[in-house]
């Protein structure tokens, strides 16, 4: 007699009745796990639109995409859900996380999760802060390029369309190949005006390899040049022929919130005392730029008109879109400051009146809370999001949005001093923590979302305040162990051809490069450290100076490159003596503290104001003390 397991199993694989809602025409559960006080599902979710309908049009080439016999367009998602079996515990709230290139950030970044492989029924839940304050937290796949190895996957149909394609490689002249990968293949044909081009910097002029150097690997996946790579920057343009509807991914994540909060009450993941009644979207990086684009682009809306996404936590994004929704796009691109050379990222609008229009026009507006890091501003241009484009005068944001600039922060962090060091990077890695700062935000978004509770004002520099300047006007101090950057990365307007704005199509590859953008930073104080923004628990009571760009190889300087997304780490001098011999100009660490027992009182209070201010949850003061006692030994070694 087959288990009751096996009989569960099978139904969940069956097409269940009245399914079908919006855009989800069924789900398959392929796991579901009880864990303590909450439920673990995995499955698949499946979608299927009508590609004329008005809500759907701003989705590239989706008129061009194979249809079923009743006209709709298919495609499916992995989806990881969690939720508490106390139906008394949830809340009816739903974080769905826009997963990052198939992995959570969420997990880590409030959780403190580990993860141990990217296999759904492997993600580590952490501290399990979010469950614990009632939420369903949800994952959905969204990215075509994404592999089952690589975590939540999401399944496009393609179409055949012909265009010009851009593979870029940067050399650094030392390593030992001569092939690089293309991210979309040749599918056999001829390729006869393919062109390969070299330059050793950002703007300089391209030089074109001689064809009879250079050919297309056997299986037109790669491209090989006789002799390697000198170090700069390669680039091949070639004609495409298959692009997938990547745009589908926004319609997904649309849908699938929109069945969460309206689906009929006996479907699977509906069937519960507290159903989802209200959704926040968090990303981070690259997906919270997908949630700038997923506003900007009307998909706050669902096919009936109604609010998708009450709340969306967009952290990183700093002032980029990205590569997804149009024709032959590339989602994992993320911008010229980590390489991906003149993508489609770094394009206007920039700020939030522009990002919001279409959504204030459906009186679909959500609250937004944006976050950055130091790093948002050196890599990310972050400072577009409120200046003009000029960076001439500040911009403010909508009243239904918020920004918290994190100073001191960096996008990546790194481990404590003494835990490793990579040898990729010339200084230490920034190890401050957005951590307890982002679950004290995630609370307060609710809140506001919930019963409209006022969050905090933003907090972030203004030009007004001469709290944001250019990088040459950083008054940043003397430090022989931290030498201040020469340059950082550079964002031009983009000119992709006439119909890239209206129609997702590229006809300029690579694109005509126009005007630069003026791209501002954060003044900092006496000890480099910055100087606007909330102040984290380390900038607070500091032990050294905490910055959002770090140094690397200096070949990729012709490039713009800085250290990608990763910031650096000086502690201050141990004592008056250290601090003389070394000629740092900074107070050290003996002026400012008696010892170990002084910082923690002095972090305690810092800690306190923290709290008042609603930016550290007082459930976490012991968790954030904790740490500053490792950041103390860590920094400060035994005599």
């Amino acid at each position: 007699m087959p288990s009751r397991a096996l009989i569960y199993a099978l139904a969940c694989l069956l097409l269940l009745p009245g399914m079908s809602h919006a855009g989800v025409v069924r789900v398959e559960l392929r796991s579901r796990q009880t864990f303590g006080s909450y439920e673990r599902l995995i499955g698949r979710v499946y979608f299927a639109i009508d590609p004329t309908h008005a809500s759907n049009r701003a989705i590239v080439d989706v008129a061009l995409a194979p249809r079923t016999a009743e006209g709709l367009v298919e495609f499916s998602s992995d989806l990881l859900l969690f939720r508490p079996l106390d139906p008394r515990a949830s809340t009816g709230a739903m974080l769905l996380e826009v997963v990052n290139r198939g992995r959570d950030q969420s997990l880590i970044l409030m959780n403190g999760a580990r993860q141990r492989s990217l296999a759904p029924e492997d993600w580590d839940l952490g501290d399990r802060f979010a469950l614990e304050r009632g939420f369903t937290l949800a994952f959905l796949g969204w990215q075509f390029d994404v592999q089952p190895a690589q975590g939540l996957t999401f399944d496009a149909p393609v179409v055949r369309v012909d265009g010009p394609v851009r593979a870029s490689y940067v050399s650094l002249g030392t390593e030992q190949r001569n092939e690089f990968g293309l991210f979309y293949c040749t599918q056999g044909t001829p390729q006869t005006t393919a062109r390969l081009t070299y330059r050793p910097g950002l703007v300089e002029e391209a030089t074109v390899v001689p064809r009879d150097r250079w050919r297309f690997g056997a299986t037109g996946c790669s491209v090989q040049v006789d002799g390697g790579f000198t170090q700069g920057l390669y680039e091949v343009v070639y004609e495409g022929h298959v692009s997938p509807v990547a745009g589908l991914g926004l319609a997904a994540l649309r849908d699938f919130t929109a069945y969460m909060k309206h689906g009929p009450s006996s479907d699977v993941l509906r069937d519960t005392p507290t159903p989802v009644t209200r959704a926040l979207g968090f990303g981070y990086s690259q997906s919270a730029r997908l949630l700038r684009d997923f506003v900007r682009d009307g998909f706050n809306a669902d096919e009936q008109g109604r609010q998708v996404f009450d709340g969306l936590f967009v952290a990183s994004a700093g002032a980029g879109g990205g590569s997804f929704n149009h024709r032959f796009a590339m989602p994992g691109q993320a911008g010229n400051s980590v390489l991906s050379i003149l993508r489609p990222v770094d394009i206007p609008p920039f700020t939030d009146a522009a990002l919001l229009a279409r959504a204030t026009a459906a009186r679909v507006v959500p609250k937004i809370f944006y976050t950055f890091t130091s790093t948002e501003y050196w890599a990310r241009a972050g400072s577009l999001t409120h200046t003009t484009e000029a960076g001439s005068s500040d911009e403010d944001f909508a009243p239904t949005s918020r920004l918290y600039f994190m100073a001191g922060t960096a996008h990546a962090s790194g481990p404590l001093p003494g835990q490793g060091r990579d040898p990729f990077f010339r200084h230490d890695l920034n190890f401050a923590q957005q951590r307890w700062i982002m679950r004290a935000l995630l609370v307060a978004l609710d809140a506001w979302v919930s019963d409209g509770t006022a969050p905090p004002p933003s907090r972030y520099p203004r030009l007004s305040r001469e709290e944001l300047v250019a990088r040459d006007g950083v008054q940043f101090p003397p430090v022989p162990s931290l030498p201040f950057p020469a340059w950082m990365p550079r964002v031009w307007r983009l000119d992709f051809g006439a119909d890239f704005a209206r129609a997702g199509i590229i006809a300029n590859e690579p694109p005509r490069v126009g005007t630069e953008y003026r791209v501002l930073v954060p003044q900092v104080d006496a000890d480099g450290n910055d100087l606007a923004g909330i102040r984290p628990p380390e900038l607070a009571v500091p032990l050294g100076t905490y910055t959002g760009w770090n140094l690397t190889n200096p070949s990729l300087q012709p490039l713009g490159y800085l250290a990608g997304l990763v910031g650096a780490f000086s502690p201050f001098p141990r004592d008056e003596t250290a601090r003389a011999q070394s000629e740092d100009s900074r107070r050290s660490i003996a002026a400012r503290y008696r010892d170990k027992a002084d910082y923690e009182a002095q972090m305690t209070r810092a800690v306190g104001a923290l709290v008042a201010e609603r930016f550290v949850l007082s459930e976490d003061v012991a968790s954030v003390m904790r740490w500053a006692g490792a950041v103390w030994d860590a920094v400060v070694p035994a005599r």
